[in-house]
């Protein structure tokens, strides 16, 4: 989902009535060239001097907002409000700044007024949408969202947020819709091809999810998620090789992306690689300590090899192994077998001891 940025902030600016004092002029040079520090400086050195004018301090909250100091912002969109109440953009653009600091009722009373104030303007339905995806009401986001659409039939990402609340729904042929409209806006975003794939192989459509994330590849080669996202499609056709070659490549683009992975270690394991399977999740869980799946599948990793050396006589090694079974088996479902095999290795007189609960 995304979050209304200061361009769109920028679309509300007012008109100030006869000559514009060169403090302000030279502001609105710097906050169109997103120098949002600068611009601050050059309002607030007007507004110290001018406190009665609701307009300057509307472009000084869109400054701070800009540099992220959203309690500077929230005060001097009050001051504009207190000025000019009758104006709906300045309650806009305080309702955008509570949203951007996750005060979700302020932010949603504040795009409710805006909204009474001024109905033929999308942005203000759709950032009152945020806020009930935010809050997991999805209905209630989705029904605001289509009024956004409804007066502007044109913007993209009132339909991809549409497409998403319909996903949480569960209503799928109604989600495909709308990413379908949302590309026949744009048909150069990777995002929506993403999310379509995404969706397409929930469904189990796994030729056209990845006809998708390809389609996303090209657009953006760079899309380290749609690669993974690829690989996932491929591994369940049981392509492993495609698979493992897309996650490869997902873990070169962003070394950080534990999913990717968390993934090919599961290529890994089916493949009886498992000292590789083993290193991957274990880069996995390092990026993604809380990962339940990274832990479980890890453990299985573990198992795995710990019966191998078991077999071929490596004892303590394979002890090793069923030791970090029992660790990571935060479902207890594979620690019985670990427990299991230090026990043979025990009464076999292969280990000196065997772990505990």
């Amino acid at each position: 989902m995304r979050k209304t940025s200061i361009t769109t902030l920028l679309a509300f600016l007012s008109i100030f009535l006869g000559c514009t004092p060169q403090l302000i002029k030279d502001g609105d040079t710097q906050l169109e060239a997103g120098n949002y520090k600068k611009a601050a400086e050059l309002y607030k050195s007007y507004t110290d001097k001018h406190s009665g004018n609701a307009e300057a301090f509307n472009r000084l909250g869109l400054a701070y907002d800009g540099i992220g100091e959203y309690d500077k912002a929230a005060e001097a969109f009050s001051k504009a409000v207190d000025i000019n109440p009758e104006n709906a953009s300045y309650y806009y653009n305080r309702g955008t700044t509570y949203l951007h600091m996750r005060a979700f009722d302020q932010a949603r009373l504040d795009l409710e007024q805006a909204i009474r104030l001024d109905t033929t303007k999308a942005d203000y339905f759709n950032n009152l949408g945020n806020i009930y995806f935010k809050k997991e009401n999805y209905k209630q986001a989705r029904l605001i969202y289509q009024k956004a659409a409804t007066i502007d039939t044109t913007n993209y990402e009132l339909f991809l947020n549409l497409a998403l609340c319909s996903e949480f729904e569960g209503l799928s042929e109604e989600a495909l819709a709308y990413y379908d409209k949302a590309l026949s806006l744009d048909s150069s975003s990777a995002l929506i091809y993403n999310n379509r794939g995404a969706l397409r192989a929930q469904l189990g459509n796994f030729d056209a999810a990845i006809a998708d994330y390809t389609k996303a590849i090209d657009i953006n080669p760079s899309y380290a998620m749609a690669y993974n996202n690829r690989g996932t499609a491929y591994y369940r056709k049981g392509d492993l090789i495609r698979a493992e070659a897309d996650y490869t490549k997902a873990t070169m683009l962003d070394s950080n992306l534990a999913r990717a992975y968390i993934n090919r270690g599961r290529v890994y394991l089916d493949q009886e690689e498992y000292n590789a399977a083993v290193a991957d999740y274990t880069k996995g869980l390092k990026l993604n300590p809380g990962s339940e799946l990274a832990s479980v599948r890890a453990a299985e990793a573990y198992l795995e090899r710990g019966k191998m050396r078991f077999e071929t006589g490596f004892s303590d090694a394979a002890k090793a192994d069923f030791q970090k079974v029992i660790e990571l088996d935060v479902q207890g479902g594979l620690a019985p077998t670990a427990r299991s095999y230090l026990k043979k290795l025990e009464s076999s007189g292969q280990a000196s001891s065997t772990d505990t609960e």
